[in-house]
């Protein structure tokens, strides 16, 4: 078809250069006559008969009939006969193709069939129920640029019969597991990639589907379901690229049936499953580094040395795809209200409210931020919500702070003390005890005391009960300072102790919980007697955790002048002495007297050292108590 119209558009060519050629003549006989009128010669006759020669040579060759273009060229390469039907045309066409697939020497490659039909204009021929099922099972070169071809000018109803086959068929192969602790194998990839190849089979077919009885909704909920089945169990065999290529797919997917026929025919809920469905599955693929961003967006100076995921940006890219087809379908509004889902999750991580409320965001997000922090599933998207969330409340004038509601944050006193302990990933660790810190500090004072002393006392991580020692710490220096705060306020610049009755930081009841938790060795027999090693010692967490009490101890000496807590009472003062600071003395000199500890690098003694140095600025400050 295409050589007969080049044969016909080379005819074209040849007339419009003679009309030319005699246009031409007829300019130049003009210039002679003008020539000799010049001469006083009349010739003007001349131009009549050259014009009417020029006109009736034109007309003759335009007059030529030529031939109309015809298949004898297209059907060429396919070696069938001049007066081949339609149907022939698709027969020879799915014979080359499955000759070029299965045949150890075909005669003609996947890509020289795919430059025939292009070429040649051949795509309306396309049998995508005979074609596409051999082009799916192949990996040949070309293949991909056949299916794509199917997908945008085969019938759209039968490539759409033909992916929802072989989605029900890769349903069963995802289920069937590998075995443990085996790497993984290029079928399970395979099937991954042909995946992603038929949701974008679907986005080219679905929206050139001719309706009829049922709407568009109606059309694609059952193929959409089916999608939603696989995408679920594809998303433990994906790896990182792959998962961000289907959640791109699917957001490409849903982006063109909605522009199909958007809000004339679709109910919402459809889609938006899908997309929540693509986004769950591949939750570990995204790997954005959403939460090291933000955190150091929120605290730069501690972040200078910010490392970010390798390739975060791709994670993000397909974030961002997934948002902006939210956006298109109108859910793209965080409301506060009603029952929040994975996508409220994520726009409040990558597409946050502006100064929202805090205490009616986290009740309004609260069931996916605990279910993220329990199952590790958009952790790094719920850090994220958490660190700003709460950096902003910190960060409000305090007149327009409210401590947070005990509902909001008793359940993340649990949850988020696991995730600081227990993941593996050191930063994550970080932002997690961040997050811990401030949302104690957006509680209210008495829930507060009480988180710290269940995680100084019982935590079942040991870290936890060190790092607790530190949150204790806070707790007390920000109940001094809002003390000092009023007493500044105040015209005698006094602390009026009756005013801080409800401050549970700076009364009697602070010593009265916490003395027996943090000013005594764990176990409380640690240094009964002088037989205990020193790398016995120093293989525990109770090195570190004696440096953090004694640094507490020594804040609790020097800022509580008015002895709110009774810390200066001389019987606290001696208490804390025969159960704490005497045996420990006891123990470091006994270690340190030895030539074999004291000689030894540097860096073994290293926790024996700053307990000495903790120590010794205790000792100073109790004596310069005493002495006053």
């Amino acid at each position: 078809m295409a050589h007969g119209l080049q044969g016909y558009q080379s005819i074209r060519e040849q007339i419009n250069n003679d009309y030319q050629g005699a246009a031409k003549e007829l300019q130049d006989a003009q210039g002679v006559i003008a020539l000799l009128r010049d001469h006083v010669i009349d010739f003007s006759f001349l131009v009549e008969e050259v014009r009417k020669a020029s006109s009736l040579a034109v007309e003759e060759r335009i007059e030529t009939p030529v031939s109309a273009p015809s298949h004898d060229n297209a059907f060429l390469p396919l070696r069938i006969p001049e007066d081949s039907t339609d149907e022939d045309v698709s027969s020879a066409i799915v014979s080359l193709l499955i000759s070029a697939i299965h045949d150890e020497r075909p005669e003609k490659t996947v890509s020289d069939v795919y430059h025939i039909i292009v070429n040649e204009g051949l795509t309306s021929h396309l049998d995508a129920l005979n074609i596409l099922p051999h082009l799916l099972s192949c990996n040949h070169p070309g293949a991909q640029d056949m299916v794509s071809l199917i997908g945008e000018c085969g019938s759209a109803k039968e490539v759409v019969m033909t992916v929802q086959e072989a989605v029900e068929r890769l349903a069963p192969s995802f289920d069937e597991s590998d075995d443990a602790g085996t790497d993984r194998e290029e079928p399970s990839a395979r099937k991954v990639q042909l995946l992603v190849v038929l949701i974008d089979l679907y986005a080219a077919a679905i929206p050139r589907i001719k309706l009829r009885r049922k709407s568009a909704s109606e059309t694609v909920k059952p193929l959409f379901s089916e999608l939603e089945a696989v995408l679920k169990l594809a998303g433990g065999e994906s790896t990182r690229d792959e998962g961000c290529s289907l959640i791109s797919g699917v957001s490409r997917l849903v982006q063109q049936v909605w522009r199909w026929k958007g809000e004339e025919q679709f109910d919402k809920v459809i889609l938006k499953a899908l997309l929540d469905r693509a986004a769950i599955s591949f939750s570990q693929c995204i790997q954005s580094s959403i939460a090291q961003r933000t955190f150091a967006e929120c605290f730069p100076r501690l972040a200078f040395r910010t490392k970010l995921d390798s390739d975060w940006e791709a994670g993000n890219a397909a974030i961002a795809e997934l948002l902006d087809v939210y956006q298109t379908i109108g859910l793209d509004t965080i409301t506060l209200s009603g029952s929040s889902s994975v996508s409220d999750l994520l726009l409040s991580a990558y597409r946050p409210l502006p100064n929202p409320d805090v205490s009616k965001l986290f009740t309004f997000l609260l069931p996916p931020l605990i279910s993220s922090l329990e199952s590790n599933a958009f952790l790094d998207e719920s850090l994220a919500v958490l660190l700003r969330s709460l950096h902003t409340w910190t960060t409000a004038s305090s007149l327009d702070r409210r401590h947070l509601p005990p509902e909001v944050t008793s359940p993340f006193t649990s949850s988020l003390p696991s995730v600081a302990s227990a993941h593996p990933d050191p930063t994550t660790r970080h932002q997690a005890f961040r997050s811990l810190s401030m949302l104690l500090a957006a509680s209210d004072p008495k829930l507060r005391f009480q988180t710290l002393v269940e995680l100084a006392r019982h935590s079942e991580f040991p870290q936890m009960r060190v790092a607790a020692v530190g949150l204790v710490k806070e707790g007390l220096l920000d109940a001094l300072s809002q003390a000092e705060a009023r007493a500044a306020k105040a015209e005698e610049g006094k602390l009026n102790v009756k005013e801080l009755r409800d401050e549970i930081f700076l009364s009697p009841m602070f010593l009265r919980t916490f003395g027996p938790i943090l000013f005594r060795p764990n176990p409380t027999d640690l240094f009964a007697s002088d037989t205990l090693e020193l790398k016995v010692f120093q293989e525990t967490s109770e090195p570190t955790r004696l440096v953090e009490c004694l640094s507490l101890y020594y804040v609790l000496l020097q800022r509580d002048r008015h002895n709110l807590t009774g810390i200066r009472d001389k019987d606290v003062l001696k208490t804390v002495e025969n159960n704490l600071l005497t045996p420990l003395r006891r123990n470091l000199d006994r270690w340190l007297d030895d030539p074999a500890i004291s000689e030894s690098h540097p860096h073994d003694i290293t926790p024996i050292v700053s307990l000495k140095i903790s120590l010794e600025r205790v000792d100073a400050a109790r004596e310069a108590l005493i002495s006053q």
